[in-house]
């Protein structure tokens, strides 16, 4: 073959120059198409990039190399962009794909691809996802606007919030196409995995009135919901606290075979998997309903269902954001007497953070050596720093010091979680001034820079204590350093003007300080938009 040198050269990972300076002759369009998906499905961090500069490099060299590339080889580029989460990279190659090639015949894949990487980046990336969804609609050709195409953009709408958006593309946008297509015999119905990724974006809106008439609909046009669909379903019921409709539903998908088939419906409940077991549990918890949920877990085990670390951690998330550590460190110990081959660091992390959020310093310091002890796992960064916390939350600073030590004689470098968690736990007893020597122990501290949360705990104790003018002055320095003050800031701020003025004393002196806190606010006001 003539493009092997080609192929053995760009799936190289030592070579310094991996594409030759003229594509060597007789490279048929089939090897190039094959080198492109190999180098974009590489595990390797050297190689896999490479799968964009062969397609860069092609279209430079112009002439019979440029008439190689197709719509196909930007699709692979695509693909390996979205399995990285490289949202903001596929946003620049889609848009300079458009730019380069705008007569390249663009399949439906290609914009899927692109919706589906943008759906993996943040908010505003996926918001992105409506211009890609919208550059499709107008090309005005049904064949493109592909259930897969479809799902692609509902994924990015959940992404986004916009579940506005996705109902109107699932419900109008995809049938207007359809109609139109010359000689097409019926509609087709968008599939289960489209309903599924709707019931997401629903999820996002905590639409779930509309979620059950989701499932209402599939059931008519004789689309059956998955386990995937019912387990979208009951999160967006316990998101909004309708734990009686998930305890219905799951009853539905849990009973015999026979049970499971109404009447009214053509099509029954699908059986209960891992992700329903998981997403009942998440639900009934975050509605306090902890014998039901125990319940679900012991159906869980009797069907032979064991529960995973994922499992686990998405549980122990629901019960850390309610402060419920021991229930938390309950759960823990169920399945590490179980299968402790599960309990990663990962596990141990989410239960110490539960357990620190609970002022359950205690019980956090003997999970902390429990990790010592044992031989599959050891501590890391977030190990030492949700210690830090832990003990910051009731106040001893002299422990939270000591675990900051040890983490730096770990060899780990603290960040600013770490820092914040220090200066808590001096404000909780008052001393402001350790406080204020540990913001400048950050700004002295190579590789780290003081953030707006840094910052925020220290005014934080500059309002415990009353240090109102000091407070202004940190204010200032976080405007000299272009520090972005956010919704705490402003918080901590509009509460520090309210107590300075009616705790001033002396008239001239709250006149100035007055003075001075309307200036920062002002100040801040015109930077944010709003105080």
């Amino acid at each position: 073959s003539y493009g092997s040198e080609l192929t053995e050269r760009a799936l190289d990972p030592s070579a310094q120059n991996p594409f030759p300076t003229e594509l060597p002759q007789g490279t048929t369009k089939r090897e190039v198409s094959l080198l492109v998906r190999s180098l974009a499905q590489s595990n390797h961090d050297k190689v896999w990039p490479r799968a964009e500069l062969m397609v860069t490099w092609l279209e430079s060299q112009g002439g019979e190399a440029r008439s190689l590339v197709d719509a196909w080889m930007y699709t692979e580029v695509l693909r390996s962009f979205r399995k990285r989460g490289e949202a903001g990279s596929a946003l620049r190659l889609y848009g300079e794909a458009a730019a380069r090639r705008p007569r390249l015949r663009l399949d439906s894949h290609f914009y899927a691809e692109t919706m589906l990487a943008l759906s993996k980046g943040d908010s505003k990336h996926a918001a992105a996802g409506e211009d890609i969804w919208n550059d499709l609609l107008r090309r005005s050709n049904a064949g493109l606007v592909t259930k897969y195409a479809l799902t692609s953009f509902l994924c990015c709408c959940a992404r986004s919030g916009d579940w506005r958006r996705a109902l109107r593309a699932f419900h109008t946008d995809f049938y207007i196409l359809q109609t139109t297509e010359p000689n097409k015999k019926g509609v087709a119905l968008p599939d289960v995995v489209a309903c599924t990724a709707l019931m997401k974006a629903l999820r996002a809106g905590g639409q779930w009135h509309k979620g059950e008439r989701l499932l209402q609909w599939m059931y008519e046009n004789g689309i059956e919901p998955n386990a995937y669909t019912f387990a979208e379903l009951i999160q967006l019921l316990g998101d909004c606290g309708k734990w009686e409709l998930v305890l219905s539903h799951y009853y539905e998908m849990t009973s015999s075979k026979s049970e499971r088939e109404s009447p009214s419906r053509r099509l029954r409940a699908p059986t209960a998997n891992a992700h329903v077991f998981s997403a009942t549990m998440n639900a009934l918890c975050q509605s306090n309903k902890h014998d039901e949920c125990r319940e679900v877990w012991g159906k869980m085990i009797s069907q032979g269902i064991e529960p995973t670390a994922i499992t686990l951690v998405s549980l122990l998330k629901i019960l850390e954001r309610k402060h419920d550590g021991r229930r938390a460190l309950e759960y823990f110990r169920l399945v590490q007497n179980r299968n402790e081959a599960e309990i990663n660091i990962v596990v141990y992390n989410v239960v110490l953070s539960a357990l620190s959020k609970s002022e359950c310093a205690g019980e956090a310091k003997e999970i902390f050596e429990e990790i010592l002890e044992s031989r599959r796992v050891r501590p890391d960064r977030v190990t030492y720093e949700t210690m830090v916390a832990a003990y910051a939350h009731v106040g001893d600073y002299r422990r939270a010091d000591e675990f900051f030590r040890r983490m730096k004689f770990a060899s780990y470098q603290p960040s600013d979680y770490a820092y914040v968690g220090r200066i808590k736990a001096y404000a909780k007893n008052d001393m402001w001034r350790e406080c204020v020597l540990i913001l400048k122990e950050v700004e002295q501290e190579d590789g780290v820079q003081p953030s707006v949360h840094v910052y925020n705990a220290v005014l934080q104790a500059c309002f415990v204590t009353r240090k109102w003018e000091l407070a202004l002055k940190l204010f200032a320095r976080m405007e000299e350093k272009k520090i972005e003050p956010n919704a705490s800031t402003r918080a901590l701020l509009s509460k520090i003007c309210n107590e300075a003025i009616e705790t001033c004393e002396d008239r001239q002196r709250q006149a100035a300080t007055l003075s001075a806190i309307a200036a920062a606010a002002g100040a801040l006001a015109i930077r944010t938009g709003a105080f």
